[in-house]
C-alpha cells in the first residue's frame, strides 16, 4: 500500500520513441525497464487508443478519462464509504486495504473482468511476458486508499518491494492502474501526482534517495530526506482534475506520490489501484496476508524464490484477468 509500513511488526521533455532502450526482459538495467513499442504494440485492441499507448511508453503514465463506467463503477461506489481499513490511525491514508474483494465482491470483477485489466493485457504484449507469453497476467497487489484532510499522503517514490513484490528487472512493465472513486478538484488536493518520464535513468538518484543501500527503503520520505529531489519533481508534476471512473495508468518506476488536501474541511477522496505483472513474475519482497483473527494485524511473509503462477495460499492471492484475448 502507499505508506512507508508502520505496523508493529514491520518497525523534463520527453525524448520521442527510439530514443527508448530496448532490451529484453532479462537483461533491464535500471531506467531501462520500458521497451520501446513496436507497430504491433501500438495496434493491439483494447480500450486504450492507440496514442495513449504510445503516451504510456513514452512518459510512463497516462491519464484515461472515463475508463470504468457504467453498472460496475456505480456497484463500487456504493460501497466505498464502508471499505474498512488495514492501518488505522495511519499517517498517510485514512483508509488503507489490500483484497478489497474480501469485503466487496465488485472489486474482483474491477480487478479482473473491467477495463483497467483489458487496459493492462493491452500494454504487455506477448514479447515481454518472458515464460508467460501466452498467459492471462496476474494481480500482484490491488489497493484501495482514502486520502482524508490531515492525512499527508506517500510522498514521491516508485512502487518498491513493499507495494510491488516482484524483482525489479522482471517480465512486463509493471502496469499500474488507479481509477479515481471521488472527483477530485483541481488545487484541492486529495488526488495523485506524477512525474511524466521519470522512469528513465535521468532519476536514479531519486531511486537511490528512498532506498539507501543496507537499509529499509524509506519509501514516501523523499521530502525530508532529499528536498532537492523532491523539489526537481514537484517541477515537472501533473496533477489532473479528476472524475469518478477516470485511470491514471503508469509504469511501476514512475515517480508519483499522494496529492494532500489544501483544506481540512474536505471530503475523503477514494481510490483503487490494481497492478498487474505476467505470470512468470518472480515474487521478491514483502506481501501481507489477511489477519490470523479478525481485528488482528495483517501478517507478513517474505517472498523469495518462487512464480507467481506457482504461489500457494502461504504467499499470497494473485489472481489472473479472466477477458479475453485482445
Amino acid at each position: 500500500w502507499h505508506g512507508r509500513c508502520r505496523l508493529p511488526m514491520c518497525r523534463a521533455a520527453t525524448p520521442p520513441l527510439d530514443k527508448f532502450a530496448v532490451a529484453s526482459a532479462s537483461s533491464l538495467a535500471a531506467g531501462h525497464e520500458l521497451h520501446a513499442p513496436s507497430e504491433a504494440d501500438l495496434a493491439r485492441e483494447g480500450p486504450l487508443s492507440r496514442e495513449q499507448v504510445a503516451e504510456f511508453y513514452e512518459s510512463g503514465v497516462v491519464l484515461v478519462r472515463g475508463l470504468l463506467q457504467g453498472d460496475l463503477l456505480d456497484r463500487v461506489l456504493a460501497v466505498r464509504r464502508s471499505v474498512g481499513t488495514m492501518m488505522p490511525n495511519a499517517e498517510t491514508y485514512g483508509t488503507v486495504k489490500t483484497e478489497a474483494w474480501r469485503e466487496h465482491a465488485c472489486f474482483l470483477d474491477v480487478a479482473l473482468r473491467s477495463p483497467l485489466a483489458a487496459a493492462a493485457e493491452q500494454l504487455t504484449p506477448d514479447e515481454v511476458r518472458g515464460a508467460g507469453r501466452g498467459k492471462p497476467l496476474h494481480v500482484l497487489r490491488d489497493g484501495f486508499f482514502s486520502l482524508s484532510p490531515g492525512k499527508r499522503g506517500c510522498g514521491w517514490h516508485v512502487d518498491d518491494f513493499f507495494f510491488w513484490p516482484t524483482k525489479r528487472d522482471g517480465p512486463g512493465p509493471g502496469v499500474n492502474v488507479w481509477v479515481a472513486l471521488d472527483a477530485v478538484e483541481a488545487g484541492a488536493g486529495g488526488g495523485l501526482a506524477y512525474a511524466p518520464g521519470s522512469h528513465r535513468p535521468d532519476f536514479l538518484p531519486q531511486r537511490a534517495v528512498i532506498a539507501p543501500p543496507g537499509e529499509a527503503p524509506q519509501t514516501c520520505e523523499m521530502q525530508s530526506l532529499s528536498p532537492d529531489s523532491h523539489a526537481a519533481l514537484e517541477a515537472i508534476k501533473e496533477c489532473p482534475a479528476l472524475q469518478p471512473g477516470d485511470a491514471i495508468i503508469h509504469t511501476r518506476f514512475i515517480f508519483h506520490r499522494g496529492d494532500p488536501h489544501t483544506s481540512e474541511g474536505g471530503t475523503p477522496v477514494a481510490r483503487y489501484s490494481v497492478r498487474y505483472v505476467p505470470a512468470s513474475s518472480q515474487l521478491e519482497g514483502i506481501n501481507f496476508l489477511p489477519p490470523e483473527e479478525p481485528g488482528g494485524p495483517p501478517r507478513r511473509v517474505t517472498l523469495s524464490g518462487v512464480t507467481i503462477d506457482g504461489a500457494g495460499p502461504e504467499h499470497g492471492h494473485f489472481p489472473s484477468t479472466e477477458l479475453r484475448e485482445t
